[in-house]
């Protein structure tokens, strides 16, 4: 099984919505490329020495991110050129909207809207603006004046109502978010704001209602299963609420939208470089994303992350020899850090299972790797993943058990490690507890061909080989390709 790579490094700030991923990561790549040049320098022109003059310019930029600076003075290069164009001054103002200047924001808002008065992204921006300031005034002002100009776009209306609702003003924001939630193309986040509103207003019998089809269409939003647990407690629903609140953690209901997405964007500091390089590598375009952090080592110089983006590249091609010796540098040079060592057991598993006979040696170096970065990482899932992998490789299935046990802990919503854990307890000798665990994953992810081929496995092992061959069968014709049916056809002692 292939683990997803994780990010290379944690935001350095909450971004506020969930920006779209490889699409949106790749624009900031290839935005990169045409900022700096291979030495990391603004591409230079004409104009580019003359003074910029009446611009918004932080007065700190020489203390900022080396690639922010960079995006920064490149943006005021071309402002400065066309500064009677609306859409430049827009651009800059993203540019400091991305980076947590909203002070410098307003100012190129105001100067794309003092030229064009009737673009309506640039109105509501700025209302963004004014809230990251706590200018709830002129952020409702704006918003206003937003929703003047453009009345059909649903974001705008429910925005509206959560700041209504911030000022207190319920009853205008119930109205404004239930005039959000327009069919048949109904944008979920507006009925997500209107149970949150209706939460606020102690109506937790309709936030149940709004919400459950939600997140039925939407099982991993973990803001709703907050807001949804909330409002069960004060229904007196504890097991049900309990179970929401253990799915959504530390997660609250965030609301991205498109334009404040795409501001969004154009974050050009190091970390969201390097998940740029990760997006790149993903789309096998491997070459440009070795491309990027060769870049980014001539900018920002020798930096543990950026050698880790090396790892990331490596892995991405298939690498895993390469990959391997370069984790074990990494977690050499910095014990402490938890991500080379999990790449490490990561790729010791890869080539284990590529020997001939497999190496068990690799195996158990994989167990290793994987502790010691639990030790340092204890709350990373994918630790215990790649243990309980590394586990079950060597037999030792009963602590294989545990390690996707924990797994669910941490990740209740990730239906692989449920799958994972089912697998464990049937080659533990437990088929009993494996049919518990799939019954339990049927009710809380529905039926599959993951959880048919371990319930399969596990009727196999209590000997009722009626019903396995039976559910063998559906499971063949549900998805005649799956990679378990080879291992769990033998367990009924057939032919792969």
């Amino acid at each position: 099984m292939n683990l997803q790579m994780p990010a290379l490094l944690p935001s350095s700030r909450d971004l506020r919505a969930v920006v779209p991923k490889v699409a949106t990561l790749i624009l900031i790549a290839s935005a990169q490329l045409l900022i700096g040049g291979c030495d990391g320098s603004v591409s230079t022109n004409s104009n580019q020495d003359q003074p910029v003059v009446g611009l918004p310019l932080p007065s700190d930029l020489d203390d900022y991110d080396v690639g922010v600076k960079a995006a920064i003075e490149a943006e005021l290069v071309l402002l400065q050129e066309a500064a009677e164009d609306p859409v430049a001054w827009e651009r800059l103002g993203d540019l400091y909207l991305a980076h947590d200047r909203p002070g410098l924001a307003i100012e190129c808002y105001t100067g794309s809207l003092e030229l064009d008065a009737d673009r309506v992204r640039p109105v509501y921006l700025r209302a963004w603006a004014h809230h990251d300031l706590g200018d709830l005034k002129n952020a409702r002002s704006d918003i206003e004046r937003a929703l003047e100009l453009d009345p059909a776009t649903t974001h705008l209306k429910w925005r509206a109502a959560g700041w209504m609702a911030e000022e207190g003003d319920l009853d205008a924001a119930v109205s404004m978010a239930q005039s959000s939630i327009i069919p048949p193309e109904v944008d979920l986040n507006a009925v997500r704001m209107l149970a949150k509103i209706r939460l606020e207003e102690g109506r937790a019998d309709e936030t149940v209602r709004l919400l459950e089809p939600v997140l039925k269409i939407q099982p991993g939003d973990r803001g709703s299963h907050y807001v949804v647990g909330r409002a069960k407690q004060m229904l007196g629903r504890g097991d049900e609420a309990a179970r929401h609140l253990r799915i959504a953690g530390d997660a609250r209901s965030t609301f991205g939208d498109p334009w404040l997405n795409e501001a969004m964007s154009r974050r050009s500091d190091l970390a969201a470089r390097l998940l740029a390089v990760e997006a790149l590598s993903r789309a096998k375009r491997h070459d440009d994303a070795a491309l990027a952090v060769d870049q980014l080592r001539t900018q920002y110089g020798e930096l543990r992350e950026i050698d880790y983006a090396d790892v990331v590249v490596l892995v991405n091609r298939e690498d895993f020899r390469a990959a391997l010796d370069l984790s074990r540098r990494l977690a050499e040079s910095d014990p402490g850090w938890a991500l080379p060592r999990f790449r490490e057991a990561q790729c010791l598993l890869v080539l284990a299972g590529a020997s001939d006979p497999a190496g068990v040696d690799l195996v158990e170096q994989a167990v290793d790797a994987a502790k010691a970065g639990i030790a340092s990482a204890p709350a990373a899932v994918e630790g215990h993943e790649l243990l309980g992998r590394s586990l079950g490789g060597l037999g030792r299935w009963n602590e294989a058990a545990a390690s996707f046990s924990k797994c669910i802990e941490l990740a209740p919503l990730v239906a692989r490690h449920q799958v994972q854990l089912g697998d464990a307890l049937v080659e533990s000798g437990d088929p009993m507890a494996a049919i518990r665990q799939v019954d339990r994953m049927d009710a809380e992810f529905g039926r599959s061909v993951d959880a048919g081929l371990v319930r399969v496995r596990a009727l196999a092992a209590f000997g009722r080989m009626d019903e396995a061959k039976a559910l063998l069968a559906q499971c063949r014709r549900a998805m005649p390709d799956h990679p378990d049916l080879p291992r769990t056809a033998r367990a009924l002692g057939g032919l792969p």
